[in-house]
């Protein structure tokens, strides 16, 4: 299924399809080091293949319903993702994660990208709340949350496995009738 969310003129968030495989491992390769110590999955990504078989499972989870991988793509090139990590239609309640490459941030685009994919939450799939978990020291991450206006709830103690050890991680919720 094709679906494309306009986040502005340069912005367009795209489900990853197998066409963009490639793509999004150039993309991961380049900023391997970047994301490593946010993203531990990304140590698991030794070649084109392991992106394939993320894409194919991304695929048939947006197909039954539970999850949406999103390419950020800013002036037609892929820049990170926004991903729908969990929907769970009876509760009405879904977690998004999210990253960029190291040269695209500080420039806004993952607010716009955010906010995006919580407007078509909220309008097209009829979810209520919407949560971002992320680790405490991350406070990039915890700023974009907080400024695409979700709110700072809560931290859970010791509940993310890092090689350090164990973390915190920080929540944040917006409901839909808080979103502009």
């Amino acid at each position: 299924m094709e679906l494309m969310l306009q986040a502005g003129e340069d912005l367009r968030l795209h489900l990853f399809h197998s066409q963009h495989a490639q793509a999004l491992h150039r993309l991961v390769e380049a900023n391997r080091s970047h994301l490593e110590p946010w993203l531990p999955w990304i140590r698991t990504v030794k070649g084109v293949q392991e992106i394939e078989r993320y894409i194919r499972r991304t695929e048939a989870a947006f197909a039954s319903g539970r999850e949406a991988h999103f390419g950020i793509w800013h002036r037609g090139v892929l820049g990170g993702s926004v991903t729908v990590e969990r929907i769970d239609s009876r509760n009405q309640v879904a977690e998004i994660g999210y990253w960029l490459g190291r040269e695209l941030t500080g420039d806004g685009l993952m607010t716009r990208s955010v906010r995006r994919v919580s407007t078509y939450l909220f309008q097209k799939r009829n979810i209520h709340r919407i949560e971002i978990r992320v680790e405490a020291t991350n406070h990039a991450s915890r700023r974009v949350a907080l400024r695409a206006g979700f709110m700072e709830e809560g931290i859970l103690r010791g509940a993310l496995w890092t090689d350090p050890g164990r973390s915190d991680l920080v929540i944040h919720g917006l409901l839909r009738p808080e979103f502009p």
